[in-house]
Order: structure tokens, then C-alpha cells, then sequence
């Protein structure tokens, strides 16, 4: 961590201008563009700080669903933003209501929440961390999920301070080291070697 991932996962959801450089999404130039702009291209994005930059304390799950509404209306249908939390609840497993709150759910849970606010097939989802702090049961369950995202055309970028997570998760692996970054196949890829790439060994 420190090196550079999360600047570069902001910068390809929209979240940050880069100073050089050019970013494509399916070949269109999203250079510059709004994390809007972002979002419409198929940008999923999914933050490691749950209630810090995914969640908004304070608000509930029925909330949250209303908040993702494309094209909402001038006054929002609690009814349907209703069926559609319990539907999301039931889909993701989520332990809890509509009506509760999302700080009151359980990191897993959380993470759950997360993942069923994104958009349900974007081409690129970007996660920062996208099981720290979870139970076994928990991270089994977002990596099928993942999984099946992949299946269906998704493509994933993520960053993990686990070693044996980028190794047993990725196809391929993006070592960043003195402002430079090299790409490696996780297959064939052991964690001595993982470990001597962090530390430089290549860069040479």
C-alpha cells in the first residue's frame, strides 16, 4: 500500500484528472471526463472506505436504493424503492431491512450493500480491498459473486494488501515500484517472487 494503486483505480473511475497520460474505456478516450462520464461508459467503482466513501451514515438501505435510481422521478416512489431493497436484500444475502440503517450492519454486510448498489453488468468495476476485514463465509461469497461478474463480460481491477488474494483471484498482476509498473501472470507467479517484484527486483 502507498504506492500508487489507489490513485490509479481513482483516476480510471473518474475520480481523479491525471496529469499525463490517457485513459480508454473500450476505446473511447475517457481522458478528462466526470466520474459521470465514467459511470455511463459501464464504470463500477466500489471504495475501501464502506461508510467513509460508499455508504452515507445515517441513511437506510431503502435510502440507498432510492439514491441509485437512473432516471428518478421528482418525488421518489417509496413503494418501489421498497421491493427493490428487499429484492437486493434477498439476492445479496444481506442481514438486515429495508429500514435498517447501514451502520448497523456488520462489515460483511456492508460489503454486501456495497456490491448491490453497483450497476448490475458494468464492462470495468474498479474495487479498492474489496474483502479486507470480512469473516471467511463473507469473502467466499463476494469472490463467487465477482466471479460470476467475470463470467458474464465484467472486467475487474482490484488492489488487496493480501498477497495470496491477488495470487489465488487475478489473471494478472500489476506491481507498481518506483513509478513505474510491471505486469505479470498470476499463474506461475509464487509469493517469493510476488514479495521480490514489491521489492524492486526487475526494475533494474
Amino acid at each position: 500500500e502507498g504506492s500508487g494503486q489507489q490513485l490509479v483505480l481513482k483516476g480510471c473511475a473518474g475520480l481523479l484528472k491525471p496529469s499525463a497520460g490517457i485513459i480508454k474505456i473500450g476505446g473511447q478516450d475517457m481522458t478528462g471526463k466526470s466520474y459521470q462520464d465514467f459511470m455511463k461508459a459501464g464504470v463500477g467503482y466500489m471504495p475501501a472506505g464502506r461508510l467513509e466513501e460508499g455508504l452515507i451514515a445515517g441513511m437506510t438501505l431503502v435510502e440507498h436504493i432510492a439514491l441509485t435510481e437512473k432516471n428518478p422521478p421528482f418525488f421518489i416512489n417509496w413503494k418501489n424503492a421498497a421491493k427493490k431493497a428487499s429484492q437486493s436484500i434477498q439476492e445479496f444475502n444481506i442481514k438486515g431491512k429495508p429500514s435498517t440503517f447501514v451502520e448497523g450492519l456488520s462489515g460483511g454486510n456492508q460489503q454486501r450493500t456495497l456490491l448491490s448498489l453497483l450497476p448490475s453488468q458494468p464492462k470495468l468495476l474498479l474495487m479498492e480491498h474489496p474483502t479486507r476485514g470480512l469473516d471467511m463465509e463473507s469473502t467466499d461469497y463476494v469472490w463467487r459473486l465477482l466471479q460470476s461478474r467475470t463470467e458474464q463480460g465484467t472486467a475487474i481491477l482490484f488492489i488487496s494488501s493480501d498477497l495470496e488474494e491477488l495470487l489465488d483471484q487475478s489473471d494478472r498482476l500489476g506491481v507498481f515500484f518506483g513509478g513505474r509498473v510491471k505486469m505479470l501472470e498470476a499463474c506461475g507467479t509464487s509469493l517469493f517472487h510476488l514479495g521480490e517484484w514489491i521489492g524492486g527486483k526487475g526494475f533494474e
